[in-house]
């Protein structure tokens, strides 16, 4: 029986993947699949991926472009391991993540849902930091940044299934973190501190591409998607309202950056409103400072 089935969602990577791949046939540990979802690519994803396809766990799929929600969901439709991996396909697994993921499950009692810390790191292998300090705590602080690392985190299929990725096109880019915290409402999420994956801070990471309008479009789409979820709403109360003035805050920062003094007023009024204290906070007073 398959253990891990680690799903990669891509969409012209061709010039990036294989080494993803490497990584993940790199493993100590071997009891795994590799389903790669290959989200509507124009480049030459599937050649570069049809060389690794020799290896009989790795498994290739192409679909019409839907997003990587859509396309992590369908990875989920066709995974027959005990437990899922979602990876990006720029970043690196080091060959000790399914082992220590495999001696965590054993050692925790086969958790639901849990995280393995990593790096952050350039193309040339500078590491810019690492995250490696995780603890109960860090479940508080995921409605205000998103600081799990989708490769890192492993779920039973049966959540997967029961808690698919919003696939609406707007909410591209926090999917993963809208998931997160809806799961964090439901399941206990535990924590090992080993490093065992990279992110890799090359310039074309979509987090990094996005225009401020789509940004705008997607935290607004975040906040009312995480309101109708009354299971979000009962755990975290009033601490949604500084989520608000915190994501609003951010938009202010935008802006600042571009001198587009009337936004950052605007949204500077509407944080104010949703989280008075946000007068208080560095990004709002930055803001202010930078354009006024």
């Amino acid at each position: 029986m398959t253990f891990f089935s680690v799903i990669i969602p891509t969409y012209n990577r061709a010039s990036l993947i294989s080494n993803t791949i490497e990584s993940v046939l790199n493993q100590k540990f071997k009891n795994f699949e590799l389903l790669i979802i290959d989200d509507g690519s124009t480049d030459n994803t599937q050649e570069v991926v049809q060389k690794f396809t020799s290896d009989v766990r790795v498994k290739y799929f192409k679909k019409e472009n839907g997003e990587r929600g859509a396309a992590r969901n369908f990875g989920t439709s066709m995974a027959s391991g005990q437990y899922i991996n979602f990876f990006d396909s720029d970043d690196l697994m080091y060959p000790n993540h399914l082992e220590v993921a495999r001696l965590f499950i054993d050692q925790s009692g086969s958790p639901d849902i849990f995280h393995l810390a990593y790096d952050y790191k350039t193309p040339s292998g500078e590491i810019i930091y690492t995250r490696n300090s995780f603890d109960e705590k860090s479940i508080d602080l995921l409605l205000f940044d998103n600081i799990l690392s989708c490769n890192g985190v492993f779920l039973k299929k049966d959540i997967t299934k029961n808690h698919p990725f919003e696939e609406n096109r707007v909410m591209a880019s926090a999917e993963d973190w809208a998931l997160w915290v809806k799961l964090a409402c439901r399941y206990k999420i535990s924590f090992c501190n080993e490093i065992t994956s990279a992110i890799v801070a090359h310039d074309a990471r979509s987090i990094q591409t996005i225009n401020i309008e789509k940004v705008i479009l997607r935290d607004l789409f975040l906040i009312e998607y995480l309101q109708s979820d009354e299971r979000v709403m009962d755990y975290y109360g009033n601490r949604f309202n500084k989520f608000i003035g915190e994501r609003y805050s951010f938009f202010m920062l935008c802006f600042s950056e571009k001198r587009e003094r009337m936004q950052v007023v605007r949204w500077a009024v509407k944080a104010m409103f949703a989280y008075s204290s946000i007068l208080f906070s560095k990004r709002f007073l930055a803001s202010l400072k930078n354009t006024l």
